[in-house]
């Protein structure tokens, strides 16, 4: 199959596939009422084809196209970026510095067991005939960075401003033609999308995606792109962009709210991003739903208690990962407590005294997380976007966090919470309880642990 009739083929899914069109539009990559080929492995599965989405989209682009996307390993994205670049569109791309690298760049083995996947996952990609070798016809139609740089996409990373990417450039949105906006929780790779190449079993990390096709919308994504870009060399990341309170549009009729990632420590954490996080799960009268990939901020799970003392049915599925680590915020949740390696509590920890039974981890399939940065309040309204429930996303990354008060939208995600909260593990587990004992056995006359 040529590269052109593979493209084609992924497009003419999403034609198939593709709902009737509405102002906005959530799709799901574990979306059990859709199916489609895996276009790398091919392999059939549940869920909508993301990446065919982002391309039937830019395939439409008339003017321009800005992409703002933590990592970028879709080579179809990367060659319709080109298309759309040699047919005279405005076409920009910013990447998180962490990967805006070739697979023939010659790197040290990054650490952990996750990162050095990713690099082997972006070999496996490239290596289409598999002997080992990445030749150029491969790295010319498989490897997305390498493809931007040869054809001099303008492309720009989170190093370029006077912060040398200290923080995270977590954004994973794209804006077309200023009028159409796709706001993903999943990284543009095959492992985000699709599954991965070392896990058949894979079939993807647990995401969602909007697109919104209004053009008050795109205006205030363009702007965030924009103080991201700078002139184009020089570009303004973290807290050197200018701060923008949470501003609150209608797309026919839905109410949207939209903030941007890090907030200054010198505002009030209400001012912040988490802060728009709790006043919009402050209104929850019924009930609170929430899968995500961290939670880690104690003022946002003190607030979430106060809807759980008001009867207010509280879940929320973390990913296994991150679950039951000492910083968890589900352990407070769970009503449980986990000292440290160095035998301390964590800074202001507060276990709930009315534990949540309908809270725990999510089970994934070997290889894949549960991505999601999600909360549904009263089936009513839902919180999404890249920034997940942590003290870094606040005040360090670039993030987007939406508001969507559509009671179709918000469905649609609480259909995906019961999907992943039947396979769940709820509550405290043994396993948990023996090593919450055990750690503190061994602390046992430290006066730290006191």
């Amino acid at each position: 199959m040529t590269i052109n009739t593979w493209i084609k083929s992924v497009l003419l899914v999403s034609i198939i596939t593709a709902p009737a069109f509405a102002s906005v539009t959530a799709y799901f990559n574990h979306n059990k009422k859709a199916s489609y080929i895996d276009p790398y492995r091919q392999i059939h599965r549940q869920g909508d084809n993301l990446e065919a989405i982002i391309l039937r989209e830019m395939d439409k682009a008339k003017t321009s196209i800005y992409l703002a996307v933590q990592e970028l390993r879709l080579p179809t994205i990367a060659l319709k970026l080109v298309e759309k670049k040699k047919q005279g569109l405005d076409v920009r791309v910013i990447v998180e510095h962490d990967y805006n690298f070739t697979s023939v760049e010659q790197r040290e083995m990054p650490e952990g067991e996750q990162e050095a996947m990713k690099l082997s996952e972006l070999r496996l990609l490239v290596d289409v005939n598999r002997n080992g070798k990445l030749e150029k016809s491969e790295l010319q139609t498989r490897d997305a960075i390498y493809i931007l740089r040869e054809n001099k996409i303008p492309l720009l990373d989170d190093k370029s401003d006077v912060s040398m990417g200290s923080g995270l450039m977590h954004h994973k949105f794209m804006v077309v033609d200023g009028k159409v906006t796709i706001v993903s929780t999943a990284n543009f790779t095959p492992s985000g999308m699709h599954g991965d190449f070392n896990s058949p079993e894979s079939r993807g990390n647990a995401n969602s995606m909007l697109v919104v096709a209004a053009k008050n919308f795109s205006d205030i994504f363009s702007d965030e792109f924009g103080q991201m870009w700078g002139n184009g060399k020089r570009g303004n990341f973290g807290q050197n962009k200018t701060y923008r309170g949470p501003r609150t549009i209608s797309v026919r009729g839905t109410k949207m709210t939209i903030q941007f990632s890090p907030t200054s420590r010198r505002f009030k954490w209400e001012e912040s991003v988490n802060g728009l996080i709790a006043s919009s799960f402050s209104k929850a009268t019924k009930s609170f739903k929430a899968a995500l990939f961290v939670f880690s901020d104690q003022r946002l799970v003190d607030e979430l208690e106060k809807r759980n003392n008001d009867n207010v049915s509280v879940g929320v599925l973390i990913d296994q990962s991150f679950a039951y680590r000492d910083y968890s915020e589900l352990l407070d949740i769970l009503g449980v407590e986990m000292l440290t390696q160095k035998c301390e509590a964590e800074p202001g920890n507060r276990p709930w005294s009315k534990p949540s039974k309908n809270s725990g981890m999510a089970i994934m399939p070997r290889g894949d997380k549960l991505h999601h940065k999600f909360a549904v309040v009263d089936t009513k309204s839902v919180i999404v976007g890249s920034q997940n429930w942590s003290d870094n996303a606040n005040y360090v990354n670039d993030e987007t966090l939406v508001v969507v008060e559509n009671a179709t939208v918000a469905k649609q995600y609480d259909q995906e919470y019961e999907r992943i909260k039947s396979s769940a593990l709820l509550g405290v587990p043994p396993k948990l309880k023996k090593d919450i004992e055990a750690i503190e056995k061994a602390c046992q006359g430290s006066a730290r642990a006191f």
